[in-house]
């Protein structure tokens, strides 16, 4: 459960830092005194720099998913093993109980 919520965690970061730098960005360069040409062409250069950033933390929000899931099978799986195991233990103790 814990994981979980490092993972919605680190989702919220990510889109909140890339949100950021895009709107600061944007902000800047609007209110900075250019010409509209050179204006434009810092909007165009500002906005691929976002979406390689938007890119970077969208891969790594991926990887960083598939890595918690796999840990979350991992633990499911133990989990699994014990609850057999302890089940397979108080039958025993049952049917001990049972014969006797």
């Amino acid at each position: 459960m814990e994981e979980e919520n490092d993972g919605h965690v680190f989702t919220n970061i990510a889109t909140g830092v890339v949100i950021g730098l895009a709107v600061g960005g944007i902000l800047g360069l609007l209110f900075a005194p250019k010409p509209g040409a050179e204006l434009r062409e810092d909007l165009k250069d500002k906005t691929e720099e976002a979406m390689d950033r938007l890119q970077e933390a969208t891969s790594d929000l991926v990887t960083r998913s598939k890595e918690l899931a796999a840990q979350t099978k991992e633990n499911l799986a133990h989990s699994v093993e014990a609850g057999k195991a302890a089940y397979s233990e108080k039958r025993e103790e049952l049917m001990a109980q049972l014969d006797a």
